[in-house]
């Protein structure tokens, strides 16, 4: 009776414990899968030129760091440097995230993967670049998730 007693106990104990890494391991999860579903909606915006609705998936502080140009913060800032790539003639764009990761707090996300680029040069001659990107995603009040800081650049050498 004392055994059984004892393993009831020690069953009851293991379960305790490892019920909050196991629903914590679930809501990190599910928050990953949220992050991902966000940088693939923002993709989706992007791509088709819509730069209102790219600028809303940026926090109201967030920052972009595009090669050679400064460093835009905030969302007008953010607007300027989007439109220069949405003015290219025959810009398109597209994404692959890689790597994704959530903090432990929950309340930051990283995305990293690679992205591909073609756009025409002056001369109406196609230009393919291809490189990587990193953002980190910021939760919202609402459960939602928002860029925060986004960089990105080429793998291809210097012309």
């Amino acid at each position: 009776m004392k055994r059984s007693l004892i393993k009831v106990v020690f069953v009851l104990l293991v379960m305790v414990f490892a019920s909050p890494q196991l629903f914590g391991q679930k809501a990190h999860t599910s928050a990953e899968e949220a992050i991902r579903m966000a940088d693939q909606q923002w993709l989706k915006v992007f791509a088709a030129g819509d730069l209102e609705k790219s600028v809303e998936f940026c926090t109201a502080d967030g920052s972009i760091l595009a090669p050679n140009q400064p460093i835009a913060t905030g969302r007008e800032a953010i607007k300027q440097s989007f439109s220069a790539f949405f003015s290219i003639p025959g810009f398109k764009i597209s994404w692959q995230p890689l790597r994704t990761q959530v903090a432990k707090s929950g309340e930051l996300g990283v995305t990293s993967g690679a992205y591909q680029m073609t756009f025409n040069d002056p001369a109406g001659k196609l230009v393919t670049d291809r490189g990587k990107y990193v953002t980190v995603w910021k939760k919202q009040a609402d459960g939602s998730w928002k860029v925060f800081l986004d960089i990105f650049n080429s793998d291809l050498p210097p012309a």
